[in-house]
């Protein structure tokens, strides 16, 4: 899915987002490899054999800000080519209503959690988000 999308979301609905240069998302690749081993330059990581199940959830997508909350995310989509320093949940999910559906992912600047919300309507989580996905079809 192309980034085209979320810039065109950024600017109808705008939100401010700071796009991280290449050092720094380098710097949030590798530590998002090193602290969950998850290789988020690669096509599908949540097909890797070692990804959480996750939770089915056509309205993941909506839920995913709420994890979020009042902190600050990066969101990026399949192959971490770009990513977008959004400042809180509520911001996220402006942007994400004006997106037709799309496969993305949210994770802290610290790397402690990572969620994605799939094109099968699959949310999965990875770090401290594990627990949060997994009591999702309770809810």
């Amino acid at each position: 899915m192309s980034s085209k999308y979320v810039s065109s979301a950024l600017e109808a609905t705008r939100v401010q987002a700071e796009v991280l240069d290449a050092e720094a998302r380098q710097e949030i690749v590798t530590r998002l490899g090193a602290r969950l081993g998850v290789d988020v330059t690669r096509r599908a990581p949540w097909d890797d054999d070692a990804a959480p199940n996750g939770c089915l959830r056509s309205d993941g997508w909506e839920l995913i800000p709420k994890y979020v909350g009042d902190a600050i995310c990066l969101m990026f989509l399949e192959g971490a080519q770009t990513f977008w320093k959004v400042n809180n949940g509520s911001d996220l999910l402006r942007v994400l209503k004006d997106c037709p559906g799309l496969e993305f992912y949210v994770c802290d600047e610290d790397a402690r959690y990572l969620l994605c919300s799939n094109h099968h309507d699959f949310v999965m989580g990875w770090g401290s988000a594990g627990p949060w996905v997994d009591n999702l079809d309770k809810a």
